[in-house]
């Protein structure tokens, strides 16, 4: 990638998000990074030498893009029949990837691997990305910095080759001053005279539940992480950018491998500042429940927020599913329907708001651009 991403999504290291990325258009590709991530290992009778090479099966095959973040976190603490590390054996089995990959690894975690990560960010040549964690900046921050910093050198690279990707997390309820005030007071405490490659802010305020939502109702949920972001965007100096990230429609705490009998039938559409949420039933009865995703679709496809068919792969997708051009889908095909939507919507959305967002003085005219 020649230039910075406009946009870093966190995507879950799972076959369909990722398949999301696969039908982004060239464009889009073209103006994001996104930080993939794998998945925790929750089925007993898989091993974690087959649950690594399945991820880096996904990555090599689906993952369309020049350059991709990635963070084997949710696997942290585990090791291979071997002894080895799951981070070590996941970045060895990463290594021969087409892809640009720049590992990440974050605080609070083994503190024994910081030096065997330095051969592994030689081998790949593209960096060092640090994930900064909630609980690492208010009290934490000027350490957090410290660390960083200590940390850089130990890996024996410049600042220009460091990535500092702010992960908040869940902000759905959280107050925007305050966390604005979080991320501003950590970014005080790099030093004048150092400058990262890239600095990253994601959050995200999808829903990890539709149970609130009325049955067979629509409502909509404001994305707390862009309205975030405009904000800082605007305050920072010149000299400071922030890279736009979020979860894409996905909560934060998913986690995979655990069915819920309790499942509804949904679609998740994003459009400026908000993601819309058509609810379904329950989808207890395959046969008979998976047909309601069709009304749904035609919902979303006569609703005032839909782009058309030809904006992206999945807004065609949702079409083809009203229009019965296409089978009904299953849950996993309206994750790859709803991310590749909204990766593709936010890419373009960035890409207007960057060059705006800055020269914007009031706060209620930025609101409205979202």
């Amino acid at each position: 990638m020649k230039s910075l991403p406009l946009y870093s999504p966190i995507i879950k290291g799972k076959l369909n998000d990722l398949k999301a990325i696969s039908k982004l258009t060239e464009g889009a590709r073209l103006k994001i990074k996104p930080l993939i991530e794998a998945m925790p290992l929750h089925d007993e009778e898989k091993t974690l030498e087959n649950h690594l090479k399945k991820f880096v099966s996904y990555i090599e095959k689906y993952v369309t893009v020049e350059e991709i973040f990635v963070d084997f976190y949710g696997l942290s603490g585990m090791k291979t029949l071997e002894g080895v590390e799951a981070t070590l054996a996941g970045f060895d089995l990463l290594k021969t990837c087409s892809v640009t990959i720049t590992p990440t690894y974050g605080f609070e975690r083994d503190d024994d691997l910081w030096s065997l990560l330095s051969p592994i960010v030689k081998n790949f040549g593209a960096g060092f990305c640090f994930r900064i964690d909630i609980d690492d900046l208010d009290d934490q921050a000027e350490d957090t910095m410290s660390q960083i910093l200590e940390r850089s050198s130990q890996l024996r690279l410049k600042p220009k080759e460091v990535d500092l990707f702010i992960d908040l997390r869940d902000v759905a309820d959280r107050n925007l001053d305050e966390l604005k005030d979080l991320v501003l007071d950590f970014l005080q405490f790099i030093p004048s005279s150092v400058n990262f490659r890239s600095i990253i802010l994601a959050g995200s305020s999808a829903l990890k539940t539709v149970a609130d939502i009325p049955m067979e109702g629509v409502i909509d949920v404001a994305r707390q992480e862009l309205h975030l972001w405009a904000k800082l965007q605007r305050d920072l100096p010149e000299s400071i950018s922030l890279i736009y990230g979020d979860y894409g429609v996905v909560h934060p705490d998913f986690v995979d491998g655990i069915r819920n009998k309790y499942m509804n039938a949904k679609i998740r559409y994003t459009t400026r500042g908000r993601i819309t949420y058509f609810r379904g039933h329950g989808l207890l009865h395959p046969v008979k429940d998976y047909e309601q995703y069709r009304k749904l679709a035609d919902k979303v496809r006569n609703s005032s927020c839909y782009m058309g068919l030809s904006f992206s792969a999945g807004d065609k997708y949702i079409n083809d599913v009203a229009a019965f051009n296409e089978t009904h889908g299953a849950p996993a095909t309206w994750v790859l329907a709803d991310m590749n939507h909204h990766l593709e919507y936010t890419v373009m959305q960035i890409t207007e708001l960057v060059s705006v967002v800055r020269a914007e003085k009031s706060a209620s005219k930025l609101e409205a651009l979202l």
